[in-house]
């Protein structure tokens, strides 16, 4: 089972300030309170910035996650194809 929340990021500074959160749309997988790293190629691998390209893009990548959470991980592979992964030149806050 997947529970999805829509989060307005003014009610949430603190996560906005914690993850690093520039731009949005921002996805941040969570399982068991547990937060979930995806290896999708970009620098980042604490979030997916941007829009999926499709619905079925969405559901790939959440069973992703939740395939390699049951398995005790808390990192995973990306399951698109690298063209269909938005690509960012990401900026990180004082670093």
């Amino acid at each position: 089972m997947v529970a999805l929340v829509d989060m307005d990021s003014e009610e949430i500074q603190v996560y906005i300030d914690y993850f690093d959160i520039t731009l949005v749309p921002a996805t941040i997988f969570f399982f068991n309170a547990h937060h979930m790293k995806m290896d999708s190629g970009t620098p980042d691998h604490t979030k997916w910035i941007g829009s999926f390209s499709s619905k079925q893009d969405f559901i790939d990548v959440v069973e992703a996650i939740f395939r390699g959470a049951m398995k005790g991980k808390l990192i995973v592979s990306c399951p698109l194809p690298p063209e269909r992964i938005p690509r960012f030149q990401l900026l990180f806050k004082d670093v």
